[in-house]
């Protein structure tokens, strides 16, 4: 009994890590793997255990042969007919069912990569708001990974957790049936009803590049030859401009909400709050210049700015990038990077220090000034995704030609049993990085490497609480609550559990520590485990409810100027949806 209160107080203590999201998720789940080493809960050989596990290499090889998709371009075609579609719902159920489609095929959070410029450029040439668009392809790439094994991590795990406990896992299209049927009918009710759900928001997505933005935090270098030197703020009213001028930095003082008639001197930087439109005619009338935010108080920007050769590019911040948590300051990034940080929109809240001193979030989007040939490099070192169209890999033959061969190669040995996932597509990503399709230095990009931290680190938790009875214990108290419940009943309560914690902590985490809670609930009722881990496996994938809740969700918040609640907006019908059906297909296919 020790040891089981011990594994649960670790695994609450790391849930609430998890939902505070401090410390990153990564270096939570190898601390808690440390404590449980440390409280001997388990035998040495098996702590380190989970990073060997044939889901996690599974989930790598996934994600590289999904980079190598993406990098033949196979995806274009499909977004060409797309920015054709015309009408009200068209476009959306175009999208979303597209997205839904290639999420099933690679990882869903690479899927809303490839069409999230994509949507960025409907939204501007059909002239509706992106906020119509973005959250409904976050939750379509979502619903996409329920269709196929290597859809979703979720799947993934709760595959290899039949295996180690029944013998043989899922096959490659076990999950069709049931996630086939909850994503179609998901898909029509977010192409046809759910985005009427969401309110007009007017996000950081831009409609003209620069000229467009909603409403960013720029900083203004105001040189000697500026007509405005000698002026007082005041002047800046005349203009009639939506401009607010938040802060003034002049030498080694910042003078924070400065006063009507505080003088502007040549050498002042502005820290101001425009859009676009009004940030540009700013500096037309007055002379100022946008300077980047950099450690050192240089006025001039990366040499060459009005070269085709350099790029102004709106990006989008994901949950576990390396900026995550640092300044433009302290990583250097003119310096050791080549770029410069010109602006940044984060929804909801007002900045007043200086750029460089701003610690980036998950969601903010950024306006950089990056050379052209650097912006891949930039984008993978960063770990951020475009928000504009020249980001969509061109279409190449002969690399689709093999890509698409060693593809279809791997999911037909896995789906006629013939080779383990994992090694599987191991083979296969490794023959792309041979062939030429992805360098290595892409194939290791691809990788979410925290993801596969946290992975490792869950599936150690998870055999802890097998191996001390501690899920044991948890399912005996399920019982216990819900002793006059029908089995559907508990089917539907484990996959309704499963959903609401994957709405606040990693869905990978929530399925390793689900599934053998609800393995054991079922050998104890003498029910088919298939039918539960069924369950968790589709409740792990529809968080819909927070923008926490998946990278997909995060990435699409500050692009489309969403508040929290518009995600309950459309996310809790669209899980009550997803409730119902999936309930209603697993009790059939998978019956008790």
């Amino acid at each position: 009994m020790q040891n089981q209160i011990f594994v649960l107080g670790v695994i609450a203590v790391s849930f609430g890590l998890f939902l505070w999201g401090r410390p990153r998720y990564d270096l939570v789940g190898l601390t808690a793997i440390v404590v449980l080493a440390l409280g001997g809960v388990l035998p040495t050989s098996e702590i380190f255990h989970g990073f060997a596990n044939d889901a996690v290499l599974s989930v790598v090889a996934v994600m590289i042969a999904g980079r190598a998709l993406r990098v033949a371009g196979i995806t274009e075609p499909f977004a060409v007919l797309m920015l054709r579609v015309r009408g009200t719902s068209g476009p959306v159920l175009a999208l979303t069912g597209t997205a839904a489609f290639f999420s099933a095929m690679m990882n869903n959070t690479g899927a809303l990569a490839v069409f999230l410029p994509v949507a960025v450029h409907m939204s501007r040439t059909m002239r509706r708001l992106a906020s119509s668009l973005l959250m409904p392809l976050a939750f379509a790439s979502l619903l996409g990974g329920l269709v196929t094994l290597i859809g979703t991590p979720p799947n993934i795990l709760v595959s290899a957790f039949r295996k180690e406990h029944l013998g043989e896992p899922y096959a490659l299209f076990d999950y069709t049936p049931v996630g086939l049927g909850v994503a179609l009918v998901g898909l029509l009710f977010l192409g046809l009803v759910g985005w009427r759900l969401l309110p007009p928001r007017r996000g950081s997505v831009s409609m003209e590049r620069l000229l467009q933005m909603e409403r960013y935090f720029s900083e203004l270098h105001v040189p000697r030859r500026s007509s405005f030197v000698g002026h007082p703020l005041r002047e800046l009213a005349t203009l009639g401009l939506d401009v607010n001028v938040v802060g003034i930095v002049r030498g080694r003082v910042r003078l924070p909400a400065p006063g009507a008639d505080e003088i502007v001197q040549a050498g002042d930087v502005l820290l101001v709050e425009a859009a676009g439109e009004p940030l540009r005619k700013l500096l037309e009338a007055t002379g100022f210049e946008m300077a980047p935010a950099d450690e050192s108080r240089e006025s001039e920007v990366i040499e060459g700015m009005g070269s085709e050769d350099v790029l102004l590019e709106e990006v989008v911040i994901a949950r576990g990038s390396p900026l995550v948590g640092r300044t433009a300051k302290g990583l250097r990034m003119r310096w050791r990077f080549g770029v410069n940080l010109l602006a940044i929109s984060r929804r909801g809240e007002r900045i007043v220090r200086r750029l460089s001193e701003v610690r980036f979030r998950p969601g903010d989007v950024i306006l950089l000034q990056v050379r052209r040939d650097a912006l891949p490099d930039v984008m993978e070192e960063f770990k951020v995704f475009s928000l504009v169209d020249h980001e969509h890999p061109a279409l190449s033959l002969p690399k689709l030609g093999v890509t698409v061969g060693i593809f279809s190669t791997a999911v037909i040995l896995v789906a006629t049993g013939t080779l383990p996932l994992g090694l599987t597509f191991l083979a296969a990503a490794l023959l792309l990085v041979m062939v030429g399709v992805v360098d290595v230095r892409q194939a290791y990009t691809a990788v979410d490497w925290p993801v596969i931290i946290l992975l490792g680190s869950t599936i150690c938790m998870g055999a802890a609480l097998e191996y001390t009875g501690a899920a044991e214990l948890i399912a005996r108290g399920l019982i216990h609550v819900a002793d006059d419940w029908s089995p559907p009943v508990l089917v539907g309560m484990v996959m309704l559990t499963t959903m609401l914690i994957s709405n606040l902590i990693n869905n990978a985490a929530t399925a390793v520590m689900m599934a053998p809670i609800a393995y054991t609930l079922a050998m104890d009722l003498g029910h088919s485990p298939d039918t539960f881990l069924m369950a968790v496996a589709v409740g792990a994938s529809s968080c819909f409810l927070t923008p926490i809740a998946h990278q997909c969700n995060i990435l699409v918040l500050g692009p489309g100027g969403y508040r929290w609640g518009d995600y309950l907006r459309l996310g809790l019908p669209l899980s009550v949806l997803v409730l119902g059906v999936g309930l209603f297909l697993i009790l059939r296919v998978w019956p008790l």
